[in-house]
């Protein structure tokens, strides 16, 4: 299976007229977040948003069996499922590629979370699993300052 994904986590994703999407405030690598200003306000940190953008790129000439899906690992927290593309969808995509004649056939998973609260600080990642290989796609590491 020849298949790549990129993402990025972000402070928000719109959609735009035309199908386009616009990504704002793009998270670097590594970012410090404030931790909660007194006892009162609880133990957790707070982001009023965070946006996780993937996007996968298929070989043309490899179709995948079965569903495409796509989650989001952050600390503290359950896995948050992300999306997942059936065999209906993907058949879809492929015949809508082959027709345009493209090389690759691309799928966007996204997502934002608001607000999100993380009970402790560390390393957020999101993946996207084709057939049984599942790749890390983007990945942030988030520390309290």
């Amino acid at each position: 299976m020849t298949f790549n994904c990129v993402g990025i986590f972000c402070e928000d994703i719109r959609e735009e007229v035309g199908g386009t999407h616009t990504i704002v405030g793009v998270m670097p690598d590594n970012i410090s977040v404030a931790g909660p200003p007194n006892k009162e306000a609880g133990s957790s940190l707070l982001f009023p948003k965070m946006g996780i953008y993937l996007r996968l790129n298929i070989d043309i000439l490899h179709k995948p069996v079965g569903a495409i899906t796509a989650r989001a690992s952050i600390p503290g927290l359950a896995d948050v499922t992300l999306g997942e593309l059936g065999p209906e969808a993907i058949e879809h995509a492929f015949v809508d590629a082959a027709t345009k004649n493209l090389p690759f056939v691309g799928i966007i998973f996204k997502a934002v979370l608001s607000p999100l609260q993380l009970p402790k600080a560390g390393v957020a990642m999101a993946f996207v699993k084709v057939e049984e290989k599942e790749i890390l796609g983007a990945i942030l590491n988030i520390q309290v300052t």
